[in-house]
């Protein structure tokens, strides 16, 4: 069964909130940091912490490290790909790949060659809302796409930043 989520486009709120909603918006996940700078960001489902996002602060590329319920991985951003490109290594999720729209949130996700949720999204606007279908229905499936949308809108983030 086809479950979607979708972000509001205005990236993160000042009091570092990000929070996806299903199709009848309401809340299914949400991720917090102490403010929208933070280097740390806590995902939780209801009052249950699934995972922890860390951005790398010494990397060559945007490097997210993660510690979450599919175990302990890393998502790094390939350095020069003409479109948006994220590598998976490590955990129940090693070997996926994150890819993307050059200007846009256009992205799919692809695990072990299965195309596991998709995005079809404008270019942002701050009154847009960035939906993405998840094809597969496993939890893990559910989980791994949540978190590779607040990597996306963190990565975002510190990409408007520099």
């Amino acid at each position: 069964m086809t479950q979607f989520l979708s972000v509001a486009n205005k990236l993160i709120s000042w009091r570092g909130v990000i929070t996806l909603s299903d199709e009848l918006d309401q809340t299914i996940f949400e991720a917090k940091g102490e403010h929208f700078f933070s280097p740390n960001w806590s995902l939780f489902r209801g009052s249950k912490e699934v995972a922890v996002i860390r951005k790398r602060i010494f990397a060559w590329a945007s490097t997210w490290e993660v510690k979450s319920d599919l175990g302990d991985f890393v998502i790094k951003r390939k350095i020069f790909p003409f479109t948006r490109q994220y590598l998976v290594k490590g955990g129940a999720v090693d070997g996926a790949i994150i890819s993307g729209n050059f200007i846009s949130l256009k992205f799919e996700i692809i695990l072990h060659n299965h195309l596991i949720a998709k995005a079809r999204a404008k270019i942002l606007t701050l009154r847009d809302r960035h939906n993405v279908e998840v094809l597969d229905s496993s939890e893990d499936s559910l989980l791994f796409t949540a978190i590779a949308m607040v990597v996306l809108q963190l990565d975002r983030k510190s990409e408007a930043d520099d």
